[in-house]
């Protein structure tokens, strides 16, 4: 890992980001296991990782080199004379390899097909270790990626460590793929493999087969020149578009039906079926439900406006301030209470306004078309607000688990270049959907902060705005003492 940061600061010193993207990425690989998970979860999602050009960089979703495990031996052990009576053959070598698993097909006495998932020997005494070395790397990864907005690397980085400790955790994720499979069963487009809890262990997990083409296999093709919309069907007879849509509806309805999703869907968990049916694979990440569903419902909303070219800045920052930095929002709301000034005193309209017009300044020759081509909403965000983050704003990651989800299945459809033909469809339609069958998701919840937190909260944020940019911070408090109803604020709230 010292070797990999010490290239990879010489190369961007030289300016080379092309070449330290090339060399980063493929050292990750060459390490394996977590590092690979590393590249899937966090790297993925920024501009680092579309800088690498290996040839066989989607090979981390689905085929990795396996190691040599000896799975009838593994079976034996973990299930028993008895519960291994039920599988009547199993192939020796594997069909798949992901991180911290391999899968090996293997069939039921009564002829049904079924995958065997198998932990890597020495994962978990290993995992620990290589996460402190990944904590070590991520941290200067992370100024890199979130360097507009002030946010603590050490609590992402404590996420992902999460995570990757939960993808080891075989019970819980053969639970968690029932508990999908129950909430699907009757879907007839969105399929959910069988789990066979009676046959899983820690170390084994078995499922229902599900063949179709990945969406990585159908990317490797796009990259050959095939089109994938034509590849699909060609190959399976299916509409790709009706697919892709179909899994994103539920996706995005599932966020506030379901109290977790599956938390990673990739290319190499997406499979692509006959009759424009469409499977997931994979359940060692889940993305909980969402603390406050109606503040993330109305930011997947507002965010939903970029693909139809209506990007309001003022209302996207009032709702990402309300989901990521949730106190503040709230501070601003018992503020406004007190002063009574209307819209125009709302000091989250008021910072939005700001926020537009440092976005329209500098960003003069953009518009919400030509961003729609890279619309991450974290990056977005970083351009809203600035450079240093003149607006002080401290963010909250405790619901970045189901943006990067959702992110993660933006991103599959824009690989596939079906953006323009699915998203717009997906947002209305699973937007609808829920305003129509849960209209609570469009009220507020109400908030019981009470002033003299909220004052604090607010002095604390003023002081860090002061910090990086004074002259922002005397039209701020200008704002804040209007009329001299902050006297009364801090009066009332003592």
């Amino acid at each position: 890992m010292a070797k990999i940061a010490a290239r990879a600061l010489y190369l961007q010193k030289k300016g080379d980001n092309a070449a330290m993207a090339n060399y980063v990425c493929d050292e990750l690989v060459s390490l394996g296991g977590i590092y690979i998970k590393f590249l899937q979860g966090v790297m993925l999602q920024s501009e680092f990782f579309k800088q690498w050009s290996s040839p066989n960089r989607l090979n981390i979703f689905e085929n990795l080199d396996s190691e040599l495990i000896n799975i009838s031996s593994v079976l034996k052990s973990e299930l028993g004379p008895s519960k291994l009576a039920n599988i009547s053959q199993i192939q020796p070598q594997p069909f798949a390899a992901g991180s911290f698993g391999q899968v090996y097909y293997g069939t039921l006495k009564d002829g049904t097909p079924i995958i065997v998932k198998v932990l890597r020997p020495l994962v978990r005494e290993t995992l620990q270790f290589d996460l402190k070395l990944i904590g070590i790397f991520s941290k200067q990864f992370f100024k890199k990626l979130y360097e507009n907005v002030q946010i603590n690397p050490d609590v992402a980085i404590k996420e992902f460590k999460r995570a990757s400790l939960n993808e080891t955790d075989y019970i819980a994720e053969a639970d968690f793929a029932n508990e999908l499979y129950l909430a699907y069963q009757n879907d007839t487009q969105l399929l959910i493999p069988k789990t066979y809890l009676n046959l899983c262990t820690k170390n084994i997990i078995i499922q229902e087969y599900i063949g179709g083409i990945s969406a990585a296999q159908l990317i490797k093709q796009q990259e050959k020149g095939f089109d994938p919309y034509t590849y699909v069907k060609d190959s399976l007879g299916s509409d790709l578009d009706l697919q892709l849509i179909e899994l994103g509806v539920q996706y995005f309805y599932g966020m506030f039906t379901l109290p977790r999703i599956q938390g990673d869907p990739h290319p190499g968990n997406v499979k692509l079926l006959t009759n424009n049916q469409v499977g997931l694979i994979d359940f060692g990440i889940s993305a909980p439900a969402p603390k406050d569903k109606p503040a993330f419902f109305g930011l997947i909303k507002e965010y939903s406006n970029i693909y139809v070219g209506k990007l309001d800045i003022e209302e996207l920052f009032g709702r990402f301030l309300k989901v990521f930095a949730n106190d503040l929002y709230n501070a601003f709301r018992k503020l406004n209470e007190v002063r009574d000034s209307g819209e125009d005193g709302d000091l989250t309209k008021t910072i939005g306004r700001l926020a537009n017009k440092t976005f329209m300044s500098k960003y003069k020759n953009d518009n919400s078309l030509s961003m729609m081509n890279d619309p991450n909403i974290i990056k977005l965000i970083n351009r809203v607000v600035n450079d240093q983050n003149r607006f002080g704003i401290e963010l909250s990651l405790e619901s970045t688990e189901m943006l990067r989800a959702a992110q993660t299945y933006i991103n599959l459809v824009e690989s596939l270049g079906r953006k323009d033909q699915v998203l717009p469809v997906v947002f209305k339609n699973a937007i609808d959907k829920l305003e129509l069958e849960h209209p609570d998701l469009t009220i507020e919840n109400s908030s019981n902060m009470t002033m003299a937190r909220a004052i604090n909260i607010i002095t604390k944020w003023l002081e860090r705005v002061a910090n990086r940019d004074p002259v922002l911070f005397r039209k701020l408090i200008s704002h804040v003492r209007g009329n001299g109803n902050l006297d009364k604020f801090e009066k009332e709230s003592s």
